[in-house]
């Protein structure tokens, strides 16, 4: 069943995510951590053409298995490894933390129990990058506004504004640096874990 759904989120999210990637790059950092990272599928995006990175997908540990194929057809099986645990617990440690559509499946007190088990394990100095919908001011149509009302209706979590996101970010004692625009429903938000 973990896999079926991980297969199936994969489709979802690779189709909203087509050129998102185009002219980003990650903040600077050897150790790249995609907390909840499922398949491997995004940290194989960011890391595959910088072969000075080592890379770590982080999941549940009925989900890492899916991770195996993708990061062999990759060619990245050597530079990334798989881990799985709780991220409400724990996290590696790294210099660079991925959260990918991660924190708008949970209410603000779980995302900071998120937020605070990458603080323990980062390395002083570690970005933490947001893939997320963020919400503009307004009543112009949008995707988020949209995926919002869904998320409200059926689960804890929801989609935030910038402001929102500031705010979440600074209870868990880091700081927004720049969010990052894509041609796509996502943003990069980077910050700095403090």
């Amino acid at each position: 069943m973990a896999e079926i759904q991980t297969r199936a989120m994969a489709t979802v999210t690779n189709g909203l995510r087509a050129g998102m990637f185009d002219g980003y790059s990650l903040p600077e950092g050897r150790v790249v951590a995609d907390i909840g990272g499922a398949d491997g599928s995004m940290i194989c995006e960011l890391v595959a053409d910088e072969p000075d990175r080592r890379g770590i997908v982080f999941d549940r540990p009925e989900i890492v298995p899916t991770a195996r194929t993708v990061l062999a057809d990759h060619g990245l099986a050597d530079r990334v490894a798989i881990q799985s645990g709780d991220f409400f617990e724990s996290v590696p440690a790294a210099d660079v933390y991925i959260l990918s559509w991660i924190l708008h499946d949970w209410d603000d007190e779980s995302c900071r129990r998120i937020l605070r088990a990458i603080k323990h394990a980062a390395v002083p100095g570690a970005r933490l990058v947001l893939v997320e919908s963020v919400i503009t001011p307004g009543d112009a149509p949008q995707l988020a506004k949209t995926i919002n009302l869904t998320m409200l209706a059926m689960v804890t979590g929801r989609e935030r504004t910038a402001d929102e996101y500031e705010r979440l970010l600074a209870a868990a004692d880091c700081t927004i640096d720049r969010i990052v625009p894509s041609p796509t429903p996502f943003s990069f938000i980077e910050a700095t874990v403090g």
